[in-house]
C-alpha cells in the first residue's frame, strides 16, 4: 500500500501534528503522582450540567480531588466532577494519598456508599466513587478504561 519511505512521512507527520498539545511525561506513574500531591488539579466535567450528550472539559486547576463515579447498573455510564471540599469531610481521604513510603503513591480510592433516604425498612441506595489527585485523573470513558488509564502518568497538555 505504502512504501516504507512514504510510511515514515506520514507517521512522523501525524505525530508532529498531534504532538502539539499532549506530550508523554518522562516520569513513572510513582512520580507523577507525588509530584502532584500538593498542586491544585484539573478535572473532567461536563460541558453543560447534567447533559452528557454536551461532552467533557477539563476545568481550570482548582481542585484538590477529582470524582468518578460509575453508574451502578452500567459501568460504561459515568459522572464525574472536581469535588468540592466544603461538601464533606475528607481529611481521611487526603491522609490515604499522603503517606511517605519511599516508592509507593495512591492512585485512587474507591469506596461503595450506602445511603439511607427513606424509612428504615425500605432499601439502601448504594453508590460507588472513586476519588483521585492528579491533573485529569478521572476521565470520563467506561470504569475499566478509568482505571487502566490511571495506571499510567497523567499526559502532559499545554494549551
Amino acid at each position: 500500500m505504502f512504501s516504507k519511505p512514504a510510511f515514515v512521512v506520514i507517521y512522523s507527520a501525524v505525530v508532529a501534528i498531534s504532538a502539539y498539545s499532549v506530550h508523554a511525561p518522562a516520569k513513572n506513574t510513582v512520580q507523577d503522582a507525588r509530584e502532584q500531591l500538593h498542586k491544585a488539579i484539573r478535572c473532567w466535567e461536563l460541558n453543560e450540567d447534567r447533559n452528557p450528550a454536551s461532552g467533557y472539559r477539563l476545568s481550570e486547576p482548582v481542585y484538590e480531588l477529582c470524582s468518578y463515579m460509575p453508574d451502578s447498573k452500567d459501568f460504561n455510564k459515568f459522572y464525574v466532577n472536581g469535588v468540592d471540599m466544603e461538601s464533606d469531610d475528607y481529611s481521611n481521604i487526603l491522609a490515604v494519598y499522603g503517606g511517605s513510603i519511599p516508592g509507593y503513591s495512591v492512585l485512587n480510592v474507591c469506596l461503595q456508599e450506602a445511603f439511607q433516604f427513606h424509612a428504615a425498612n425500605h432499601p439502601s441506595q448504594t453508590s460507588m466513587r472513586c476519588l483521585c489527585k492528579r491533573d485529569g485523573c478521572n476521565l470520563p470513558k467506561g470504569f475499566t478504561t478509568f482505571l487502566d488509564y490511571n495506571k499510567l502518568p497523567m499526559p502532559e497538555v499545554f494549551y
